[in-house]
C-alpha cells in the first residue's frame, strides 16, 4: 500500500474518497429506513361478481373462491370459478358484469381453465363490463375458471 501511495497519491486519495461517499450514502440508507420503516401494503378490497344467465358459484369440492374482483395500484384482478348445472346452455354466455370503474377500454380475452379433459375455454371482458364464457365444445358450462385473469384499467 505504501509504495502505491509513493507512486500516485492521486489513487489513495481517490480511494478514500470513495470509502467516505460509499459509507455516508450507507449509513444515510440504513438511518432513514430505521426512522420511515416501509409500509405494509393495503390487503385487497375483494368485490363480489353479480352472477347472470344461471352462473353460480363452482361447488365447494373445488375449493375455489365465488367469482369475485378487486383492483390493485391501478390494476383489476378477477378470481373464483363459476359453473352452470345446464350442459346445454349456449356458449358464448355473460357470466356477469363488471361496475364501471373496472372495465377495460377494448375487449380481452384470455385463456381459462375448465373441468374438460378436451377443449379450450376463454374469458372475454368487454368495455362495457360483461365477462363472458367461450369455449370449443369442453365442459365450460360445467366449471370456468376467472382466477388469474388481470388487466390495467384504460386496457
Amino acid at each position: 500500500m505504501r509504495s502505491i501511495a509513493k507512486q500516485s497519491p492521486a489513487i489513495v486519495i481517490s480511494l478514500i474518497a470513495l470509502t467516505f461517499s460509499l459509507g455516508s450514502g450507507a449509513g444515510w440508507a440504513a438511518s432513514d429506513a430505521t426512522t420511515h420503516p416501509a409500509k405494509a401494503a393495503p390487503k385487497p378490497t375483494w368485490h363480489a361478481l353479480s352472477l347472470k344467465n344461471q352462473w353460480k358459484s363452482a361447488a365447494k369440492g373445488y375449493n375455489a373462491a365465488r367469482p369475485q374482483y378487486t383492483i390493485v395500484n391501478d390494476v383489476v384482478f378477477l378470481d373464483g370459478a363459476a359453473s352452470r348445472a345446464n350442459q346445454t346452455l349456449p356458449l358464448t354466455q355473460v357470466i356477469g358484469y363488471l361496475p364501471k370503474g373496472a372495465r377495460p377500454s377494448h375487449v380481452l380475452s384470455f385463456a381459462a381453465a375448465n373441468y374438460a379433459a378436451n377443449g379450450e375455454s376463454s374469458i372475454y371482458v368487454f368495455p362495457n363490463g360483461a365477462i363472458e364464457v367461450g369455449g370449443n365444445g369442453g365442459d365450460e358450462n360445467y366449471f370456468t375458471s376467472l382466477n388469474g385473469i388481470e388487466f390495467p384499467l384504460g386496457s
